[in-house]
């Protein structure tokens, strides 16, 4: 049975109008008609099955009660597009609360177009079962999101030059990861980075990773650690990209 991402309210028996390209994965991709069921979600009012009639749906019961949104935040220099793409719809599945790329010293100008990450972790939170859509924010300059840094929110960063602490020993709520660019900070921007009172570097393991794996091995941490499930990590340099 399909999932669909709607913006509509869902509650029993309400109609639920399905966009153009919803009524043509329905019909034409999995050829389902009238009073088939589809699952539908909007990030609010949980899960709900839902009978096709004709352009829409009709609610018929909840199967899931609404979660609590309290996936990690994350921080990244955006890798290419085609990398972009698997970041942001593995960070989706691991369960991101907030995509946020940013601009470093040695991040290109800003090249994300934040619908299109919109899409792509749609796409994503309909296949893996998520109730709701991370937030996607426009890429900003890192020293400004900085500055408006909430006071309650640690940051995670993943320590390139590999003397962060094990990740497992400080993970906590609320939190968020910083990644850095390919070829890591500026001298004078880690410098900065270091001393900033809210931020903990982190040690991802011995090996240098690209800016996806580290995004992905950092939430699969968090991800495993909030389930209950033990994680095991190896206790050398952690670098980023």
């Amino acid at each position: 049975m399909p999932r669909l991402y709607v913006d509509s309210p869902l509650g029993a028996d309400l109609s639920v109008p399905l966009v153009e390209n919803q009524n043509h994965y329905v019909a034409r991709v999995m050829r389902l008609g009238q009073g088939d069921g589809v699952r539908l979600f909007n990030g609010r009012d949980g899960e709900w099955l839902a009978l096709l009639d004709g352009a829409q749906a009709v609610c018929s019961e909840q199967l899931r009660p609404q979660p609590a949104g309290d996936g990690p935040w994350l921080l990244f220099a955006p890798p290419k597009r085609d990398r972009l793409r698997f970041l942001v719809e593995k960070a989706t599945e691991l369960g991101v609360g907030r995509l946020m790329p940013v601009t470093t010293e040695r991040t290109e100008p800003p090249t994300v177009k934040t619908q299109k990450m919109r899409d792509w972790a749609q796409e994503a939170a309909e296949q893996c079962g998520r109730c709701d859509l991370p937030d996607c924010l426009e890429q900003a300059p890192l020293q400004g999101v900085l500055e408006v840094w909430p006071a309650d929110r640690s940051l995670l960063l993943c320590d390139e030059s590999g003397g962060g602490k094990p990740l497992n020993q400080v993970i906590e709520r609320p939190s968020a990861f910083l990644v850095g660019p390919e070829g890591g900070f500026a001298p004078q921007e880690f410098d900065r980075l270091r001393a900033h009172e809210r931020i903990v570097p982190v040690s991802l393991g011995s090996h240098i990773l690209r800016i996806e794996t580290a995004c992905l091995a950092a939430l699969a941490s968090w991800h495993l650690r909030s389930s209950g499930a033990s994680v095991v990590h190896t206790s050398g340099g952690a670098p980023t990209s």
